[in-house]
């Protein structure tokens, strides 16, 4: 795995602790991971899907001003690392590659973060955990999102590789699950990318059912991998797109809900 570059987030750390009272005075260590569900890690089997085995070669996402919220549903007040990160899902993260910093010991209720292509944020991108190419290819090509994996039935291998730019703003409730982060606590919260959720038969249902079969269709020119090209010539391509929108979720809590921020949240 590549070091990590130096990311632009020490600011808003900055800012926020200049601005604590003794009522702000005790911090923890809270670190922000970027990973893929078990369906991303160790793929889809037939059962789960409509009979094809899934897997996942790598699935880069970008990562926009991730972070907590304390006080959700109250006059929210954030604690985000600004900027813009790039990650592999199925690659899991070493030692060190989290974003992992100081704020206040508090409770946090809510986790936000936003996926969307490079060039509509005013940071530079930064490599979370993928090499220099990859890195280059989100910001030359502008995507949000790029996939590649296969399906397999009956040794018939089918390979997929796609690149999406939906823009998508995600916000959870933790409920139950908010985070308590104690003075000199040491907490990790997991945004999980939910790769199973492109192969849904309907947007909008989490609980929807699994297909891979009308995916393999759409390999028209029958070389066995279908492309953005192929998936639009079918009539996917717009479906597909809408479903890359709802990869964003929390560990624990599965899949977070796209969130439309008022002006003054910015």
């Amino acid at each position: 795995m590549p070091t990590p570059a130096l990311r632009p987030f020490a600011f808003a750390l900055t800012a926020c602790l200049a601005l604590c009272t003794t009522a702000c005075s005790d911090v923890g260590i809270h670190s922000l991971a970027i990973e893929g569900n078990d369906a991303v890690t160790a793929g889809l089997d037939a059962a789960a899907t409509d009979g094809w085995t899934i897997s996942f070669s790598s699935l880069v996402v970008v990562v926009h001003n991730p972070g907590l919220i304390e006080r959700i549903n109250n006059k929210p007040v954030w604690v985000r690392e600004a900027g813009v990160t790039v990650w592999d899902a199925v690659s899991g993260l070493e030692e060190g590659e989290a974003l992992a910093r100081q704020i206040r010991a508090t409770r946090y209720d809510g986790v936000d973060f936003r996926v969307g292509p490079v060039s509509t944020s005013g940071y530079e991108a930064v490599a979370g955990n993928v090499d220099a190419d990859t890195l280059a290819a989100a910001v030359e090509d502008d995507w949000s999102i790029h996939v590649v994996g296969s399906g397999e039935l009956g040794g018939t291998t089918v390979a997929f590789d796609w690149t999406f730019d939906t823009d998508t703003f995600y916000r959870c409730e933790l409920g139950d699950e908010a985070l308590e982060l104690g003075a000199d606590g040491d907490e990790t919260t997991t945004i999980e990318i939910l790769g199973d959720a492109l192969f849904r038969t309907e947007a909008g249902n989490a609980d929807a059912a699994l297909a891979f079969q009308p995916i393999a269709d759409a390999d028209a020119d029958g070389d066995g991998t279908v492309t953005n090209a192929e998936l639009d010539a079918a009539g996917l391509g717009d479906s597909v797109a809408a479903l890359s929108a709802e990869l964003g979720g929390v560990r624990g809590l599965g899949e977070c809900p796209e969130y439309v921020a008022p002006a003054e949240e910015g």
